[in-house]
């Protein structure tokens, strides 16, 4: 019997990054609470390498954050400078450069149209996120 080999999260957003770097799409399980209601933890995403005008405001990426990869919303803009933000969360944003996003997952017309809904509900949205995390 082959015993299991546990990877990090790093070290497998690593090989993402590298597979996305080679042109190939990826697809990878989410893990964790960040993109809630959008991505629950344990569905599936498909990242495929990013291209500039993929990086626009509300598009979910995949990027480097320093400290962790990320799959987030973008939420800002400025220059070279990106803001990203998770749409499970309530506070905490990261900022990267555009050299550093690896990835974008492509989303319908809907889901952005919901997205911008959510992220206008942002001061309120810790009640509907208690309701979310109960139920999914």
């Amino acid at each position: 019997m082959k015993s299991a080999r546990v990877i990090s999260n790093r070290e497998l957003f690593s090989i993402v990054r590298d597979t996305l770097l080679e042109g190939k799409t990826v697809r990878v399980a989410v893990k964790g609470e960040s993109m809630l209601p959008f991505f629950r933890s344990g569905s599936t995403i498909t990242l495929r390498p990013v291209r500039e005008e993929d990086i626009r405001k509300y598009n979910v990426v995949m990027a480097d954050a320093g400290h962790a990869f990320v799959v987030h919303r973008i939420i800002d803009i400025k220059g070279d400078v990106v803001t990203l933000f998770g749409d499970g969360n309530i506070v905490g944003t990261e900022r990267v450069t555009r050299d550093k996003i690896y990835g974008v997952v492509d989303c319908s017309a809907l889901h952005i149209f919901f997205a911008k809904i959510w992220l206008w509900l942002r001061p309120v949205r810790r009640y509907p996120l208690a309701i979310f995390r109960r139920i999914m």
